[in-house]
């Protein structure tokens, strides 16, 4: 079995440009337990029948749930030291059970004083249209919190 590594990245390490791709395909459990986690059963969501009556043509995922992606590839970037201080995005198309998503997150700017790193992400799905982007504030202390013997 292989084990993940990830190289401990700090803010003094990373530099502009560097990038981390995370893909996923988005399953009907996904939406499901999405559904469950966030309590939002919009039918849109939730009711195929209902979804093809709509201008997407069927049962989309919510767009949290791919927002929450970004995550993924966020983390593979950044860890294990990094945390979200604000994340903002927009859907650009929607995202149908069966899709696979990949995104892209990119360092766009290093703030070694305040220890903040800005990430823009995208993603695509199969097709390799845009569906998702945004941008992501993330502290970068906690390593230096960990050294410290502090907790957070």
């Amino acid at each position: 079995m292989a084990i993940m590594q990830f190289e401990e990245k700090t803010v003094e390490t990373l530099k502009v440009g560097e990038f981390a791709l995370f893909t996923k395909t988005v399953s009907e459990t996904d939406i499901t337990l999405y559904a469950g986690i966030s309590a939002d059963f919009a039918p849109v969501h939730m009711n195929e029948p209902f979804g093809r009556e709509t201008r997407f043509g069927g049962r989309v995922a919510h767009p949290m749930l791919i927002g929450a992606m970004a995550g993924g590839a966020i983390f593979r970037l950044l860890s294990p030291g990094a945390y979200p201080i604000k994340r903002e995005f927009q859907m650009e198309a929607p995202v149908y059970p069966g899709d696979t998503v990949t995104i892209r997150a990119e360092v766009a700017a290093v703030d070694q004083q305040s220890k903040r790193v800005s990430v823009e992400f995208e993603a695509y799905n199969q097709k390799r249209e845009l569906v998702l982007r945004g941008v992501s504030l993330e502290g970068m202390d906690l390593a230096a919190e960990k050294s410290k013997g502090g907790q957070c």
